[in-house]
């Protein structure tokens, strides 16, 4: 082995120790009420494991609003691996990123054949406590995902660009089907794929490609792009319709805010918190047309420099084309920014960051260690950053509690998190007050009177159990949990004819759900009588 394939091999075992240092404490974490069971545990085709049916099932259903079946067939294996205990799935978690974290390296070591930038690029990406949520957070199985396909394509796709091999051609779009169907908003891929194209394969400068080619040859990538997007659109009816209600200026400034947002938090990630509003620093009016400025500067600067940093230009370029699906131009769940967001992005503008810092310090002098030094002391801060971020995913009071925190009680996500652990745990009151304070923060959250209205049944306010009910109802029409609910608790109220209205209005809904004839199973009489007749 050459000197310089053994540095390689050092810095790679360096990496991985690092990656495995910062996230391997998530082993022993449990799941976070934030969707994670939705996911695992409370999904009947991953408790059931890798069947033939529940394979087939997660290729033709919609899970919370996302068609994910790569990722759903991975949960599923979880199970079938590790049973349903919370440390399978956050093993497993763990195993892609570090998995991810290599590949980063090995690919930037192979495009460029400099160890130490691929390196430092590699881990700042890694280790950066944007990563936490990604890694962290089981429901974010889709990131790591879809990075594992994203990463594991470029090694055909560079191969295909060299030798023009057509194997090489069809294992990337192969393997591009299984990361777009990991995660949708992997659509930006075929748009990287240029990117690459011009550095750091140099296909037009080096190779004298025309353009022209390099486009028709991303047809197939960008066929199943539109696909993926179509179906997913299709199944966001909430994003869409926000989309649609929204004016060109708020989309403008909400695109610029989330832009800014994260570049904030790559040179200061602290506090980081999952917002469901807009984000904070919001930019509106004047200030949203000078950060437009200032992009439109930088891709002046750009399209000016590209001979001179093509490393730099296509960092940059690829961090604003893999940011664009969740830049918030279409809001995703019920968050405009999240961290989670920046898992592929971020590894775009660390090779920027990256060739651009030793480029800059390459003008003055040929002597690297100073910046090998100022890098090792970034992966220190972060590395220690990191590892705290990730702990305050250990379980749901410490999550929420931490947001909770860090916005100074001003989060309804967080208070309605701690007030869902507390209904959990048997704490009613404590859950009865947060969910009063969630209701005040933001009326229209979700579930908030439903869970109000849960935590008022336990402690025998039965009347105000049904109140909220309804507001339930009210808000979010159709709901049979809710509906049932309300049946059951105006028997408890003293509401008979009211119990016996909603009670037959659930059976004529629900008339195959066994929980939909409960109220008038105990009403008897009449009303069960009228049901059956309603529904023999």
């Amino acid at each position: 082995m050459d000197y310089r394939k053994q540095r390689a091999a050092i810095l790679l075992v360096l990496l991985a120790a690092l990656v495995l240092a910062v996230f391997w404490q998530s082993a022993g974490f449990e799941l976070i009420r934030l969707d994670d069971s939705k996911y695992t545990l409370s999904n009947p085709a991953v408790r059931g494991g890798l069947s033939w049916s529940n394979v087939k099932g997660a290729f033709s259903t919609v899970k919370i609003g996302n068609f994910m079946p790569v990722t759903q067939l991975s949960y599923m294996s979880d199970a079938e691996i590790f049973g349903l205990k919370p440390s399978g799935f956050h093993i497993t978690n763990v195993l892609i990123h570090l998995l991810n974290s290599v590949l980063f390296f090995l690919f930037l070591y192979r495009a460029t054949g400099s160890p130490y930038k691929s390196f430092f690029a590699a881990a700042l990406w890694a280790v950066h406590p944007l990563r936490a949520e990604s890694v962290a957070w089981v429901a974010e199985r889709s990131d790591l995902l879809s990075g594992l396909f994203f990463f594991l394509a470029l090694f055909p796709y560079s191969r295909y660009a060299e030798k023009k091999e057509p194997a090489g051609y069809l294992l990337a779009l192969s393997l591009f089907f299984l990361g777009i169907a990991s995660k949708p908003t992997l659509a930006v891929f075929p748009l990287i794929l240029l990117i690459f194209d011009f550095w750091p394969l140099e296909r037009v400068q080096r190779q004298g490609e025309a353009v022209k080619n390099l486009l028709v040859e991303k047809i197939p990538f960008l066929a199943l792009s539109v696909l993926f997007s179509v179906i997913t659109l299709g199944n966001q009816s909430v994003s869409v319709s926000n989309m649609e209600e929204r004016g060109l200026p708020e989309l403008l400034s909400t695109v610029v805010s989330s832009c800014a947002h994260y570049l904030r938090a790559t040179f200061l990630p602290v506090d980081l918190v999952m917002q469901y509003g807009r984000p904070a620093g919001y930019l509106s009016g004047v200030w949203a047309a000078l950060a437009w400025l200032a992009l439109a500067a930088a891709g002046f600067l750009a399209w000016r420099y590209r001979k001179k940093a093509p490393a730099e230009v296509a960092g940059w370029c690829w961090y604003l084309a893999a940011l664009l699906p969740v830049s918030g131009i279409v809001p995703l769940g019920f968050y405009y920014v999240a961290d989670h967001f920046t898992y592929l992005p971020h590894a775009g503008l660390m090779i920027a960051l990256v060739w651009g810092a030793c480029s800059v310090y390459g003008k003055f002098t040929k002597e690297m260690r100073p910046p090998g030094v100022a890098g090792a002391a970034a992966l220190i801060v972060l590395s220690v950053l990191c590892f705290r971020q990730v702990s305050v995913w250990r379980d749901g009071y410490a999550f929420f509690g931490y947001i909770d925190r860090a916005t100074a009680g001003r989060s309804a996500l967080a208070k309605n998190g701690l007030a869902v652990n507390d209904l959990f745990a048997g704490r009613f009151r404590e859950a009865y007050d947060n969910l009063g304070k969630v209701i005040e923060l933001d009326p229209s959250f979700r579930y908030a009177n439903g869970y109000k209205g849960i935590a008022a049944e336990k402690l025998g306010r039965f009347r105000e159990a049904a109140g909220l009910y309804k507001k339930q109802l009210q808000q979010f029409p159709g709901e049979m949990d809710y509906s049932v609910k309300l049946a059951n608790v105006l028997i408890m109220a003293g509401d008979l004819p009211g119990a016996a209205r909603q009670g037959l209005e659930n059976t004529g809904r629900w008339p195959n759900e066994k929980v939909a004839w409960d109220a008038v199973n105990l009403l008897g009489g009449e009303a069960r009588a009228r049901a059956l007749a309603l529904n023999p």
